[in-house]
């Protein structure tokens, strides 16, 4: 191999590190300017609204009293990749009821079959809203919704 074609070879490579470089240079400044960035939600033909991501976070947060804990954004994130938590005897221990009542409650995660006591559901799943509140701490993505 001439030295023209090493020197050729090395050229073709500059521009494809760089801009990976870039990428991962750049990366957390456009996350930062997206998140202030206007989603339009609508809801039926003729009504919608226009918020931010941070928005909503902070009305959701308002609206079920505080910040979820991280243990209970965890299990929205594993509802969120599992899809379904199945429970065949329902949720039967105290003590996990009392995890997800407010979960519930909040209306980030519905049971199945719809509108039934916890102790009674033979799954939990995340709702419309619980994934939307993952999206606005940026931890789900819109293609993965």
């Amino acid at each position: 191999m001439s030295l023209n074609d090493l020197l050729r070879f090395f050229e073709s490579l500059a521009w494809p590190i760089v801009a990976l470089v870039a990428i991962f240079v750049i990366r957390p400044y456009l996350s930062t300017l997206l998140s202030g960035a206007k989603v339009k939600l609508t809801f039926s033909p003729g009504l919608s609204i226009e918020t931010t991501l941070p928005e909503i976070k902070e009305i959701i947060e308002e609206q079920v009293g505080e910040a979820l804990s991280p243990e209970e954004v965890d299990y929205l994130k594993n509802l969120f990749h599992k899809g379904t938590e199945n429970y065949p005897n329902g949720v039967d221990t105290h003590k996990m009821r009392l995890f997800l009542r407010p979960l519930r409650n909040g209306g980030f995660i519905r049971t199945v079959p719809r509108n039934e006591f916890l102790g009674e559901a033979k799954a939990i799943e995340i709702s419309g809203l619980g994934r939307l509140y993952l999206r606005a701490l940026g931890i789900a993505s819109q293609k993965e919704t």
